[in-house]
């Protein structure tokens, strides 16, 4: 399954503490900035939805994030990137590129 490889920046919301506050506290509040990086399974007009891991097998993934579209502020593509080969947890010494 060929997905694209991306970090990104959202702004996620942010509640208080559930204790008691100072109202002036409470209207300080402000978005909080995240970052995710992942693999798009999903993106629409109202969301992108990103796994962290994906089971070629099985055709599962884990780590599952939705992002509002309009909480994004940036989408960074991640091209290329070096893989290395491990087998029965020694490094082997190919190493791969990442291709779309």
């Amino acid at each position: 399954m060929l997905m694209n490889l991306v970090k990104i920046k959202w702004l996620d919301a942010m509640s208080d503490d559930n204790t008691w506050q100072d109202l002036s506290e409470l209207k300080s509040q402000q978005l909080r900035p995240v970052e995710t990086v992942g693999w798009i399974l999903v993106e629409d007009a109202n969301k992108i939805v990103t796994i962290s891991s994906y089971d070629d097998e099985t055709k599962t993934g884990s780590g599952g994030v939705v992002v509002p579209i309009n909480c994004i502020t940036e989408i960074q593509y991640l091209e290329g990137g070096k893989i290395e080969q491990y087998k029965n947890g020694d490094k082997q010494s190919s190493i791969n590129t990442i291709q779309d």
